[in-house]
């Protein structure tokens, strides 16, 4: 795996960006040791996540009307534990979710930007003639899938059509998803981290992915620094209080 680079401010976070040809896309994670897994998918939320899930997506169905993939979105970010991980097509937004954190103690340790060559994975998948490849943000089977991921037809979503995690532009039905810039890596039916599906697949992580290391005290200097760009949590979280509540609800009772 290639090492990271160091960033201390933002100057030097754009000369470690610099000379990128492909389509990139950026994670922002606070704390830096975490691994590429959702959050549905880690050990303690891994036998509640889908039922709050399914819970979730057919009350949002009936008090606004969005389908299955816009429901689960905005579940990912509300905090519901879903199989989707947050990107975005902004190095600044991703830069800002690694100097900060809804967990306090996170500001105690380094960040890291996740800098993603999302065309060569995309290619590598078809390379490989992986049923992944054949699923993209408008297809049928994207449906398809989510369709019985919500009708719970199988009690571990496996579907040969998801072999692999699969990038999914955002439908920015509401304002958070547009500021964020956002788009997802939805996982399928292997639920290993992404740096372990790489290796079973034969996939060599460190050419699709490189990372950037934030150092926890170069954090609050670069904070200051997006301010000035206008990447604030003010401007990135849009809040709907109907969404925040039915979140807790759900999640108190599912406890």
């Amino acid at each position: 795996m290639k090492q990271s680079k160091i960033a201390n401010n933002y100057s030097e976070y754009m000369n470690a960006l610099d000379g990128r040809g492909d389509q990139y896309v950026f994670r922002g994670q606070a704390f830096s040791k975490y691994v590429l897994i959702p959050s549905g998918l880690r050990g303690e939320h891994i036998n509640e996540a889908d039922t709050q899930m399914f819970e979730f997506v057919d009350e949002l169905k009936k008090i606004f009307g969005f389908d299955e993939l816009t429901c689960v979105e905005i579940a990912q970010h509300f905090h519901l534990p879903t199989r989707m991980l947050d990107f975005s097509y902004s190095y600044d937004v991703a830069l800002f979710f690694a100097c900060t954190d809804r967990h306090p103690n996170h500001v105690d340790y380094d960040g890291k930007v996740f800098i993603f060559n999302k065309s060569k994975y995309e290619r590598l998948l078809k390379e490989q003639n992986r049923q992944s490849s054949q699923v993209t943000r408008n297809n049928k089977l994207l449906y398809e899938w989510l369709q019985r991921y919500i009708d719970k037809e199988t009690s571990n979503v496996a579907n040969e059509q998801l072999d692999m995690p699969i990038f999914v532009d955002a439908t920015q039905q509401f304002d958070r998803l547009y500021m964020q810039k956002g788009l997802f890596l939805l996982w399928g039916n292997d639920e290993s981290c992404f740096e372990e599906i790489c290796k079973n697949s034969n996939i060599d992580f460190s050419s699709v992915v490189e990372t950037i290391i934030i150092p926890k005290e170069s954090k609050p200097v670069i904070i200051e620094e997006l301010k000035k760009k206008n990447i604030t949590e003010d401007t990135l979280y849009m809040n709907i209080d109907i969404i925040k509540n039915l979140v807790s609800t759900i999640r108190n009772k599912n406890k």
